[in-house]
């Protein structure tokens, strides 16, 4: 894995003006949920001038990095610009090539991006590269990178340690139960949660690769296990079901 890469101080520390854009890269990035995996989401806004010229956020089927898309968005305005990214830029070559050489190649300025990533390619080499060809490098406030790690917390799992990342959903009563008592004598089944936090629940299966249960809830309760958000992925939700039999 290669060594952190430390950020310099500049002569153009980041403020309040950075930070709105950070928290704008941020929130393109977020529509990616559904549509980026297994892919980080990354959103990217290219400012000249305190204007956006070019902004994009990534989405696995069209291939290119938010980071691309933004630049064909700005085209000969990238020059001089500065980029907010939500994710560190990659240096190395996958389905695309390496997001960095674009930015140097387009003649931008400076990039500010909301956190480094976890993935062993990129960490650190994006940075280092951008830096030698003489591209100021800065890092959001503590609390951008908090939220930019948050939301690709599952991908930074998977890159950290080959391991997906699981999120346990149960509905339960004040005492810890999972059915008021008269369902559990065979009474007629009631929700014992909330509209809100159902919603709730087909805002995080929207966010997942797969859904998994047991054989018990499936013969109970015959569940559809399926994604009732409303919005648009990439890939139907992967059905699990656990069986001993």
């Amino acid at each position: 894995m290669p060594k952190h890469t430390s950020i310099p101080s500049s002569t153009k520390p980041v403020n309040e003006h950075d930070i709105r854009f950070l928290q704008h890269a941020l929130a393109l990035a977020r529509q990616g949920t559904g549509l980026a995996s297994p892919n980080p989401m990354v959103g990217c806004v290219i400012v000249r001038d305190r204007a956006i010229v070019g902004e994009g956020f990534h989405q696995y089927d069209l291939c290119d990095h938010a980071e691309v898309v933004a630049l064909k968005a700005a085209g000969e305005k990238a020059r001089g610009a500065t980029m907010y990214v939500s994710l560190e830029p990659c240096n190395h070559s996958g389905r695309t090539g390496p997001c960095t050489e674009a930015i140097v190649k387009a003649g931008v300025a400076r990039v500010v991006m909301a956190t480094r990533d976890a993935n062993p390619k990129v960490r650190g080499l994006g940075l280092e590269h951008l830096q030698s060809a003489g591209v100021k490098t800065e890092l959001g406030p503590a609390d951008i990178e908090l939220d930019a790690k948050e939301l690709n917390e599952a991908f930074f799992r998977w890159a950290a340690s080959g391991r997906p990342f699981v999120t346990l959903k149960s509905a339960l009563t004040l005492d810890g139960q999972l059915a008021l008592p008269e369902q559990r004598k065979g009474k007629k089944r009631e929700w014992i949660s909330s509209e809100e936090s159902r919603a709730e629940v087909q805002r995080m299966r929207h966010a997942a690769d797969a859904l998994l249960t047991g054989i018990g809830t499936i013969l109970a309760d015959d569940p559809l296990l399926t994604d009732r958000s409303g919005s648009p992925r990439r890939r139907k939700l992967l059905r699990v079901i656990l069986d001993c039999s």
